[in-house]
């Protein structure tokens, strides 16, 4: 029988059976003014640039094709506002239904050395159907601790606040009030948490807002371009306009560029920014990307694996860390060692 104490099986059992305190909700308004502001830079030019009017006519597709940009960003922008992060409270209530995979790297390369193929921490659907709910939930805690080296307490990875053992790579976000899956990042713009489970969406989302805000600073340039005589307040306008989109174009382009970064390597910003402070990457080489899998697989499994469920990874041992740290030779480059 499983003991109940701090962070124990009977600490999840009460935490899925409880409800959940909800955090600080996401200021509406903030979506408000984002697509207000995509209807001020979009529409002004318009209304300065009497050509663009002409465009409208005489390259209709040109006109149909940018609007097409505009639409796709903001649905884009509204998919990824509303899509959930990947919460560890619903990876508890998934898992307890027996929809949980837990994904065990050292695992995994065990069970494709033995002849038999098998998890050992692997039941069938049949026998768990059988257990009750404090079984289940002890074997839920189980697993997750077979993520983590050998030897590590769960007191160390248990939330102060949810008071629910963290998988690694799980942060407690204080706006949302609750621990989150793989986090990156808490994105105020979004008013949700981005994480493994909206990543993907996140990443494609400031993409095409790169994109957008490239094209109408063209068509700005274009108006100051052609020496269109205007009022000087329309003028002035303009010139404001045309300077915030820069301004906003030298964020978003090393954000994107950054974020690529991160996807092909599966990294997160939270663990970039604080490495030094998940105890589990101290001793991690600093040129090593513990989880990263190769580039094409990490793209595979963030963006086009159909896999259903929450997938969880281990942390690796430190010698294959340390194997990772080797430089690279020519023989690993026809490997393609990174990929």
């Amino acid at each position: 029988m499983p003991r109940c104490g701090a962070g124990g099986p009977c600490v999840w059992i009460r935490a899925l059976s409880q409800p959940q305190r909800h955090g600080r909700k996401p200021w509406r308004g903030v979506r408000v003014v984002v697509l207000l502001l995509h209807a001020l830079f979009i529409g002004a030019v318009f209304l300065l640039n009497p050509t663009l009017q002409r465009q409208i006519h005489e390259a209709k597709w040109y006109i149909i094709l940018y609007g097409l940009l505009v639409l796709l960003t903001l649905v884009q922008y509204l998919y990824t506002a509303t899509s959930s992060p990947g919460y560890l409270p619903d990876m508890l209530t998934a898992g307890s239904r027996m929809h949980a995979t837990f994904i065990n790297t050292t695992t995994l390369s065990k069970q494709a050395n033995s002849k038999s193929g098998s998890l050992n921490s692997a039941m069938s659907r049949s026998k768990i159907d059988q257990q009750n709910p404090q079984s289940t939930t002890a074997l839920l805690l189980q697993q997750t601790m077979d993520l983590y080296p050998p030897g590590t307490s769960t007191r160390d990875f248990t939330c102060s606040y949810c008071r629910l053992i963290q998988p690694p790579r799980t942060k407690h976000c204080h706006d949302c009030d609750k621990c989150v899956l793989q986090f990156d990042h808490h994105c105020v713009w979004l008013g949700t948490c981005i994480a493994k489970r909206n990543y993907c969406r996140f990443w494609w989302y400031i993409f095409e807002q790169t994109v957008l805000t490239v094209w109408t600073v063209a068509f700005y340039i274009q108006f100051f371009y052609l020496g269109i005589v205007v009022s000087w307040w329309k003028f002035a306008i303009g010139i404001v306009l045309l300077v915030a989109l820069i301004l906003i174009l030298v964020v978003l382009l090393p954000l994107l560029i950054f974020h690529a970064y991160l996807a092909l390597t599966n990294q997160t910003t939270y663990e970039i920014a604080r490495r030094k402070r998940i105890s589990y990457l101290r001793e991690v080489p600093s040129r090593v990307h513990p989880f990263s899998k190769g580039i094409c697989r990490n793209l595979y499994d963030l963006c086009i694996s159909k896999q259903r469920g929450f997938f969880l990874e281990a942390v690796p041992p430190l010698e294959v860390l340390q194997a990772r740290a080797r430089p690279y030779t020519c023989r690993d480059v026809i490997s393609c060692r990174c990929c």
